[in-house]
């Protein structure tokens, strides 16, 4: 089946196509149409979350984890994911107090977790550890979080204004519009020929 052009094949996980050029970017963008409830939710599963959060160079490759035997606490992650996305997405367009509490929360839970090691190559830093805990994903995701809103680049996020998408990407120079030409940009494009052809009959 041929996948639109906002998605991806990653294994057996068709995911949102990264746009944004910041993987905490990509965790609000698993979600589309954020100005017009309902929207679309890609993190339809613990195992979508796995697979994207691998896909985005978060954690390495997912180990295969027995979620039968976690199921409450996969739940759990996941519900906690959704929070923190919706959080984060709002800290990124207003100043709201509530909603950097809520990834500061995840952001304090991620660093305790931290520690300095160093890999084979020599290279070391600050690290979460290489578990097997279906919370990774998730503390991943919310230290990606602290990256964005600790750097300069959290000024240039820009919100795509297409239908039922509200996805965000960085626009250093202030030019980008669309989160894609091939999907919103070409849509804006149909609907503007499409308003000039009834204008000029």
């Amino acid at each position: 089946m041929r996948l639109p052009p906002y998605a991806v094949r990653f294994g057996d996980a068709v995911l949102p196509k990264p746009i944004s050029g910041h993987p905490a970017l990509e965790l609000c963008n698993t979600y589309a149409g954020w100005a017009d409830e309902p929207g679309h939710e890609w993190l339809t599963g613990y195992g979508k979350l796995a697979a994207w959060a691998e896909f985005t160079g978060l954690i390495g490759p997912a180990a295969p984890l027995d979620i039968q035997a976690h199921t409450e606490r996969a739940r759990r992650a996941l519900a906690d994911v959704c929070v923190l996305r919706s959080a984060l997405y709002r800290v990124l367009g207003d100043a709201d107090a509530n909603a950097f509490a809520d990834v500061a929360t995840f952001a304090d839970e991620a660093n305790a977790l931290r520690r300095f090691t160093r890999d084979l190559d020599g290279a070391a830093g600050f690290r979460l550890p290489s578990t097997e805990d279906v919370r990774l994903p998730l503390l991943a995701a919310a230290l990606a979080a602290v990256d964005l809103l600790d750097s300069k680049e959290r000024t240039t996020v820009r919100a795509c204004p297409g239908d039922s998408c509200g996805w965000l990407f960085l626009d250093p120079r202030g030019r980008r519009v669309w989160c894609s030409m091939a999907a919103c940009g070409n849509r804006a494009k149909v609907r503007a020929h499409a308003a000039r052809q009834r204008v000029n009959k």
